[in-house]
């Protein structure tokens, strides 16, 4: 199955839209993915349309896909500014909410308004890797639009995260979180990254408590950090579109 990207800019920031072949081909609306890192993992999807993988019954593709380019993801891609978490390393900004407000406000009515998109949060989806994993499990807290996150390799070790997660109130109960991620993320690592799977553990029993009606998915593989990454992306995007 092939798609068809395009490159595009708005309010002068890069993304790509991947358009599914059957988009030229009538007017079906579709649900759309929002992606972060969106020139990395895009770059995924390739990989994996050209190795033949996405045979869930021909619709693993039956979307639009948005990649979205950070411009410093260090500062879009985290709730709150915190120190860095090693030396060299840059710190953190912090400007999570400015971000996602871009995303729910300006970047999204454009999508919806230029394409045949399905715009409601049940067809609205947020994925990311790393600290993109990170802010698409914050986004659900902050952005009605978003009706799933899927959050690969989440850097919930972030400062405050969970505890954050903790203290807010209920999500809505119709919104689907996945989880993603390596048994052996973050060994050797400085803290807080070394403790990246009990964070993430924690986070997954705080989901379910205010999700209870909802499945909320935690897979495991044995790789690390960013490994995996094909296998884990077509396995999220797997799971956003099942409904």
């Amino acid at each position: 199955m092939s798609i068809s990207i395009q490159r595009n800019r708005y309010e002068g920031r890069d993304y790509y839209v991947c358009l599914p072949t059957s988009y030229a081909q009538g007017n079906t609306r579709y649900p759309v993915v929002y992606v972060q890192d969106g020139d990395r993992l895009l770059s995924v999807l390739e990989n994996l349309l050209g190795a033949g993988h996405g045979n869930d019954s021909g619709r693993l593709y039956e979307h639009i896909i948005v990649g979205v380019i950070p411009q410093n993801r260090h500062d879009e891609y985290t709730p709150w500014p915190a120190q860095a978490v090693m030396n060299g390393a840059p710190a953190f900004g912090g400007l999570g909410d400015q971000y996602l407000q871009f995303l729910a406000m300006g970047l999204k009515p454009h999508i919806d308004a230029n394409y045949r998109t399905l715009p409601g949060s049940a067809d609205t989806s947020i994925i990311g890797v790393s600290l993109g994993g990170l802010i698409s499990l914050y986004a659900i807290y902050k952005q009605d639009c978003f009706g799933c996150a899927a959050s690969i390799s989440g850097s919930f070790w972030y400062p405050g995260f969970v505890s954050f997660m903790q203290a807010h109130t209920p999500l809505s109960s119709t919104v689907r979180v996945l989880l993603l991620s390596g048994r052996t993320e973050g060994v050797g690592d400085p803290p807080p990254l070394r403790c990246s799977v009990n964070c993430l553990n924690r986070a997954h029993l705080i989901l379910k408590k205010q999700l209870p009606h909802q499945d909320i998915p935690l897979i495991w593989d044995d790789g690390g950090h960013m490994d995996n990454l094909d296998l884990r992306f077509e396995r999220a995007l797997q799971l956003v579109l099942r409904r």
